[in-house]
């Protein structure tokens, strides 16, 4: 029975995550710049629904001609928020995902400093677990992160452009992370660990201002 109640309150979960609102999602799928999606975010949700496809209100065409848009690249409606295709789903789960491997390498290099001051209290195997794990949910976050924001090397959204490639390069690194996690020599693990430290946060900040927007901090 409890198996049961877990399993259930896991579609559950599934079920609220697919049907929440994804206008972020759909913005980034149709490669659109930072100032259509900053439009698109500002209408209210029943002015996005009632705007016909193809179609442009005038504050929308008011922002394109300020950003340089041509009108018939204007930002398409909202979209009805159903899962489309199993690439679909699988893009919606990177926002879900990608707590798993900012948790694990965090707490990779928190363990290597304890193995600094500790050598003999076996934190290395613990750094080895961390990292491996790092590893798998970094490749795993990245590549429904590529599912989310579609199959393209350029994105018109400069922001989408550093998240896509910042977090490609920290799921590239992290696979020598795990590789170094073994050896000896352990100066090229810490490196990377601090790269880590670094590229993390900055990871976040980028996904946070494609969701929220622009200065999403209010700094």
């Amino acid at each position: 029975m409890r198996i049961m109640g877990k399993l259930l309150s896991f579609l559950a979960f599934l079920l609220l995550l697919v049907g929440s609102p994804a206008f972020a999602h759909e913005g980034h799928k149709a490669d659109m710049s930072d100032a259509e999606l900053a439009q698109m975010r500002a209408q209210p949700a029943n002015a996005r629904q009632a705007t016909p496809a193809g179609a442009a209100s005038q504050g929308t065409m008011a922002m394109e001609h300020a950003h340089g848009v041509a009108p018939d690249a204007a930002a398409p409606a909202a979209a009805d928020n159903h899962v489309k295709s199993l690439g679909d789903f699988l893009g919606r789960l990177h926002p879900m995902l990608v707590h798993v491997p900012i948790g694990l390498l965090m707490a990779a290099l928190l363990a290597e400093l304890l193995f600094i001051w500790k050598p003999m209290a076996g934190f290395g195997i613990v750094v080895r677990f961390l990292a491996v794990g790092g590893a798998l949910g970094a490749v795993a976050a990245a590549l429904l992160g590529w599912f989310s924001a579609g199959w393209r090397l350029h994105d018109r959204s400069d922001t989408l452009m550093a998240h896509r490639w910042n977090g490609t390069t920290i799921a590239a690194v992290s696979i020598a992370a795990a590789m170094f996690a073994f050896r000896a020599n352990r100066t090229p693990l810490r490196i990377l660990l601090v790269f880590f430290a670094i590229a993390l946060p900055i990871q976040g900040y980028l996904g946070a201002e494609m969701v929220y927007g622009p200065n999403h901090l209010g700094l």
